[in-house]
């Protein structure tokens, strides 16, 4: 009876401060633990003998000079006009060219109910690595680093709901998309997509086509950058550039128009269309899918689970704020958040109910959690994830720094893995007063400035037992 009742706001306001308040006792201890081992240990404290730790630390070090790298492309497109005079002085456009400045005015590329705008920029004088090793710290020992190359396109891509969080949650709330693979370990591998970010990547690559082919020898690198919904569709972008992924499917309806189009007088060997071939000369056209094998990169901040984690990504850098909500927003967090708040409701009206949801929810959360963290890669390609080497960025009172962990998938298990899920909740919906807050550009500028990089003392694989 009380199922079939209308909810009230109210009602679902209180669930949700339930919700929170059991959630914020996770983010309680983790709070407690890092101010503790950083108030016992001193900022220079390095145990040498722990193995890979400083590689750990580049690999952090690394990460956030790319992310910080980043925010100053995003920046470019975040501002009303492309002011090409001012980004030359202050450093953003030097030494680069705009190839191409697609506003959303101009766009042919949808997200939902909102566009993409694009900016291609080509950097002649870039020589640095590309794919898997773009950007980072070099290293010395590593001579495939030293390597001179022949340029960068970075494609810079931003989308018009990254201030609408209403529009993005519900663009978010779609099931996931399978899709099978043509490449991997096992043939016809079945994979994850978000449907709507993966559409939207497809249509931005054929967009892009023309001058992608055009600048093909020109350059080794191929560089993606995106915020929010827009980083999800870079890094889809750079996985189907790379071949890891095929390109979306032309629906049914668009093949029937292309068919009933009149077919016009067959040209000549000289003016054959850029996908044909001539009996004399019978080079074929690579396919987008794979054009850039080796040399596509991507840094998306903010970006929502967006494939599944059994495909190769690892030239994509996802950097994670806060209580981020985006980065959290999928079908399966959004289903989850539902059954604990239907649960929530029901517990209230009699006595001491309010109490026991909170220590139940709690409970909940930790065995989802053990459990998620049981199950390790066991159904991944069903699940959405966040793409690449993720790395979170958690704002600590403690001198107003943030400690920065690399999250994902890629850690399979150990102290770190295990306290993404339970701690950090990567799973599931934040309900915090930052959850919005953290999403924004600004925020994501002060944590990569305030990252704590010297003291090593973030890496849970490290630190003490407590």
């Amino acid at each position: 009876m009380q199922d079939s009742l209308p909810l009230e706001v109210e009602d679902i306001a209180d669930a949700f401060v339930q919700l929170s308040s059991s959630q914020q006792t996770f983010k309680g201890l983790d709070g407690a633990a890092h101010e503790a081992y950083q108030r016992t240990h001193t900022g220079d404290y390095v145990d040498l003998s722990v193995r890979g730790r400083a590689r750990r630390s580049a690999a952090r070090a690394a990460a956030t000079a790319d992310g910080l790298g980043a925010c100053e492309l995003c920046e470019l497109l975040e501002i009303p006009l492309l002011d090409e005079e001012k980004a030359s002085v202050n450093g953003t456009l030097v030494g680069r060219q705009v190839l191409l400045n697609l506003t959303v005015q101009e766009s042919n590329i949808s997200v939902g109910k909102g566009k993409l705008s694009v900016v291609v920029l080509y950097e002649p004088a870039y020589t640095g690595g590309a794919g898997l090793m773009h950007g980072g710290i070099e290293e010395q020992t590593d001579k495939k680093r030293k390597k001179s190359t022949l340029g960068r396109l970075l494609v810079i891509i931003s989308d018009e709901l990254r201030q609408d969080l209403t529009r993005s949650l519900q663009l978010l709330d779609q099931p996931a998309k399978h899709v099978r693979l043509s490449s991997g370990l096992v043939s016809g591998e079945v994979a994850s997509v978000q449907p709507s970010l993966y559409k939207a990547a497809g249509v931005l690559l054929e967009t892009l086509e023309p001058t992608l082919r055009k600048y093909d020898n020109s350059t080794s690198a191929i560089h993606f950058v995106g915020r929010s919904l827009a980083g999800g569709v870079a890094s889809l972008a750079a996985v189907m550039l790379d071949g890891s992924l095929p390109m979306p499917k032309k629906n049914k309806k668009a093949k029937k128009n292309q068919s009933a189009a009149p077919v016009e007088e067959s040209p000549s060997n000289d003016e054959l269309p850029m996908n044909a071939t001539s009996d004399a000369n019978a080079t074929k056209v690579q396919p987008l899918s794979g054009l850039g094998e080796d040399r596509t990169s991507c840094v998306s901040l903010g970006a929502p689970p967006c494939i599944s984690a059994n495909v190769q990504s690892e030239f994509i850098i996802s950097i994670l704020y806060g209580d981020d909500i985006i980065c959290r927003a999928s079908r399966a967090s959004f289903d989850r958040l539902l059954d604990r708040s239907q649960k929530a409701i029901k517990s209230k009206g009699w006595f001491g109910g309010k109490q026991l949801n909170m220590m139940g929810d709690a409970f909940s959360l930790t065995m989802s959690s053990l459990r998620s963290h049981a199950h390790g890669s066991e159904g991944e390609e069903l699940r959405l994830a966040t793409p690449g080497r993720a790395y979170l960025l958690r704002p600590r009172r403690l001198g107003g720094a943030c400690s920065i962990h690399e999250v994902g998938n890629r850690l399979k298990g150990g102290r770190e893995a295990l306290r993404a899920h339970i701690l950090w909740q990567l799973d599931d919906i934040l309900l915090s007063k930052s959850l919005w807050k953290h999403h924004q550009l600004t925020s994501y500028i002060h944590g990569l400035d305030s990252a704590h990089l010297r003291g090593f003392s973030d890496d849970a694989e490290d630190e003490e037992d407590y």
